[in-house]
Formats: structure tokens, C-alpha cells, sequence
């Protein structure tokens, strides 16, 4: 199965004989409509309507970006607006909301301590009172306690490459512009697992609902994003499967180039399918349904044999 990437200026993106077709002045490339498991278009680039209608029939999401590390905007099929998923969503209480952000802020505080074990970077993460947090805002500050200590602790896996925390309006340097792109890969397979559950993307509580920023997505993705996004970026930095010279610098910050948005998206797409990451976040979306009907809330944690 594949993800496909297409990033070059210009390109042409078709449907003939059962094959997505993409066009560039270098060439032609083609891979079976079938094998297909999602379509990425970041840049300016010629899609038919042909082949968004067969992508999207197979169940197939088309995610589309204006740069890399830009919000995707998504083509997802028929699959929003179950009404009793929805009622759910809008009715449950504060205290049932309060009950799956407490978990979700849990997991990653937790996930993110065991990717720096696995990098094997020296230090322990000093996780506020995550049960006695009060409300929203409170575990807001949770949450941002760990990421300002993890992303501190995580500089020092890549030597070298100047990360010193997490920065991304622009990105910059390197590593922040890296994992920029990574969360954005991310995000589109939340939104499709959230869409896919009946529920509305933006309606979340850890992060505030704002116009059309995908608020619940971003929730369900926290106890993911450190083993998936973090541990893939670190690894294909520090393994030279992304090079220093596959990044370009300008006014708008530093940011992933074609090889290495290429690099960095397959690395993603090996991650994503090894760990079944795609139906993982169905169940995390499924989990937070169930906390705000009542139930507890099981959270997400990276395969023990990882």
C-alpha cells in the first residue's frame, strides 16, 4: 500500500486504466489506484476531479497543502455528520470532556517520556499534577509544562542541527521546520479517523476551538505525536535519510525542499503503516466518545516491541 506524495510545481495528477498518474517535466510516474492509501498535494499542482471522485469512493482522504507544514485542507468521502455521534459530541458535560482531556494529556506526557528513553537522552520529565488539574486551562498548563521540558530534553538527540525548543510561525531552524511537516501528516489521518467516527474536527476541549482550526483532531493526536512524529524525525535526521541540504531557508523561515519533503514523508508513511497508526486513532477518536458518554477513556501507547 502507499502514500503518495506530489510536490513538484506544475505537476498533473490524473486517473487512466486504474492507475494514478502524476506528470512532471521529468517524467511520468504511476501507481495502481488500489495501493493507494492517501493522496498528498502540497504546492501547486494540477488534480482532475477524476480522480478526488475514485480516490475518495475507495475511502481514500486527498490532502491538500499550500506549502509544507501548512494546515492540509481535506477531501474525505461522505463519511461526516452521524447524528447520534454528533449529539454526543456537542452534549457531553464539562466534567465528561474534562475526563478525556485528563487522559489524553496523560498519554502523552507518558509517550513522550518513553521516546526519550528509546533516544536514550539522559533526564526525567516533571509532570504536573495531571489528576488535580481543575479544569481546561489548567491542564492546558500541563500539557505545556511537559512539551517546553520534552522539546529541551529532545535537542539534545540531534547535536548540531541548533534545536533548542519547539518554534513553528515560521519555523526557524531545521528540526522545528521537520516536525512541522510531520504533525501535519499527522493531522490528516486524525481528521479522517475523527470524520470516519461522525464527529465534527473542530469541536475539542484541549485545544480551544477557534473558526475552522481542527480542534478535536489536534486533541486525538497528542498521545501520538512524540513515538510517530518526534522518534521519525530524530531518526532520519541523525541517520542522514533527511539531509541538512534537503531544507531551504527564506523570508518565511526555514522549511522542508522536494527531497527532503519526499525523504521525511516516506520515513512518515513506513511509521504510520507498521504501527497501524491510521485505525489507532480511530479508536483513540472512539475512546473519547466513550469517556464523554461516561466511560473511561484508554489511551493510546506505542507497540512494546518497538
Amino acid at each position: 500500500m502507499t502514500s503518495v506524495l506530489v510536490q513538484t510545481p506544475g505537476a498533473a495528477i490524473s486517473a487512466r486504466g486504474g492507475q494514478l498518474v502524476v506528470e512532471t517535466k521529468a517524467g511520468q510516474h504511476s501507481v495502481p489506484l488500489g495501493h493507494v492509501t492517501e493522496l498528498i498535494v502540497v504546492g501547486h499542482a494540477r488534480i482532475s476531479t477524476g480522480v478526488i471522485v475514485d480516490l475518495v469512493g475507495r475511502g481514500v482522504p486527498v490532502h491538500v497543502q499550500s506549502r509544507a507544514g501548512a494546515v492540509p485542507f481535506s477531501v474525505l468521502g461522505n463519511v461526516e455528520g452521524q447524528v447520534e455521534s454528533l449529539r454526543a459530541q456537542v452534549l457531553a458535560s464539562p466534567e465528561a470532556r474534562l475526563r478525556a482531556v485528563r487522559a489524553l494529556v496523560r498519554a502523552k506526557a507518558a509517550n513522550c517520556a518513553w521516546v526519550l528513553r528509546r533516544l536514550r537522552v539522559p533526564g526525567r520529565l516533571d509532570v504536573p499534577d495531571v489528576e488535580g488539574a481543575a479544569d481546561e486551562d489548567a491542564l492546558r498548563g500541563v500539557e505545556g509544562s511537559v512539551a517546553r521540558q520534552y522539546f529541551a530534553a529532545l535537542g539534545g538527540a540531534l547535536p548540531g542541527w541548533g534545536f533548542a525548543g519547539r518554534a513553528y510561525r515560521p519555523p526557524p531552524d531545521a528540526v522545528n521546520a521537520a516536525l512541522s511537516f510531520a504533525y501535519m501528516v499527522l493531522l490528516g489521518h486524525a481528521r479522517v479517523a475523527v470524520a470516519r467516527c461522525g464527529l465534527h474536527p473542530a469541536l475539542g476541549t484541549l485545544h480551544v476551538p477557534h473558526g475552522r482550526r481542527p480542534a478535536l483532531a489536534l486533541d486525538v493526536m497528542e498521545p501520538f505525536r512524540g513515538p510517530v512524529c518526534d522518534l521519525t524525525v530524530v531518526s532520519a535526521l541523525r541517520s542522514g535519510q533527511v539531509r541538512r541540504d534537503g531544507f531551504e531557508g527564506g523570508p518565511e523561515g526555514v522549511r522542508l525542499g522536494t527531497v527532503g519533503c519526499a525523504a521525511l514523508a516516506g520515513a512518515l508513511a513506513v511509521r504510520i503503516q507498521e504501527w497501524g497508526v491510521g485505525a489507532a486513532l480511530e479508536r483513540q477518536v472512539r475512546a473519547v466518545l466513550g469517556a464523554w458518554g461516561g466511560e473511561g477513556c484508554a489511551c493510546w501507547e506505542p507497540p512494546v516491541w518497538a
